[in-house]
């Protein structure tokens, strides 16, 4: 079962990544011809890690070259309407590829699944930290710093930065915070603080606006308080619930 797994997702991983030059990826959108090429290597690749069994596989292989089409026709539609989205569309299109990598393994060999194992109060308590720290905790300080983004001072400060970036540092550092936690690298934590304040120094130092500042220097710690708290309270459960 294993090697069946490992062939398809080597086999996807040079298709995709290695032998795809990024002039196709950007004339697909045009031409579908590029999309037609990219699945026939794809499906010469299954062709020659399946060759000696190639009489048993060829449905597996006739079912992931119609399903990677699907799928990147589907991606190549959505980046036309969703140009901003690239990021999002380009992981949703590898976890529909790997799916049905999985699809094909679950098929040929059956998957039995542990319901006990896998809604277990250690797996529940991880999946409920990650939401807390990218959904949940976004929010929150959304609304925490509503009170002040409306002021003239925070308002006027110039928009140079990228899309988003803010949202997403934060959720980075307090993965890093939570993750540092877990495995008691507690001086990680103080490491992070200060690669963030070193960075963040140059907008303190032209900010030249008390106002400004503060508003930087409480999001920062806001942060890393509720990442701590995360990570303490995913330990806790870990050690009396788990």
């Amino acid at each position: 079962m294993s090697i069946l797994f490992l062939k398809l997702l080597l086999a996807h991983f040079i298709g995709d990544f290695v032998l795809q030059p990024k002039k196709w990826v950007q004339k697909r959108k045009e031409h579908i011809g590029y999309l037609l090429l990219h699945i026939a290597i794809h499906t010469a690749l299954l062709v020659v890690f399946f060759l000696p069994e190639l009489s048993d596989q060829w449905q597996v292989i006739l079912f992931l070259s119609c399903a990677h089409l699907l799928i990147d026709s589907g991606k190549v539609y959505f980046e036309k309407k969703f140009p901003r989205r690239a990021f999002l569309l380009f992981l949703t299109d590898q976890a529909l590829h790997i799916l049905s990598l999985v699809a094909v393994v679950w098929y040929t060999y059956g998957l039995p699944v542990n319901w006990e194992t896998l809604f277990s109060t250690k797996n529940l308590l991880y999946v409920l930290a990650f939401v807390l720290i990218a959904f949940v905790s976004p929010i929150m300080l959304r609304v925490f710093f509503s009170k002040w983004t409306s002021e003239a001072d925070v308002i006027t400060k110039p928009k140079n930065s990228l899309v988003d970036a803010g949202m997403l540092i934060g959720i980075m550092e307090r993965l890093l915070i939570v993750l540092f936690i877990q495995v008691g690298f507690l001086s990680g934590i103080g490491f992070l603080l200060g690669a963030k304040s070193i960075f963040r120094f140059g907008d303190l130092t032209n900010a030249k606006d008390t106002k400004f500042t503060e508003y930087i220097l409480v999001g920062t710690l806001a942060s890393f308080v509720i990442g701590i708290a995360i990570g303490y309270g995913l330990r806790l459960g870990l050690k009396y619930l788990a």
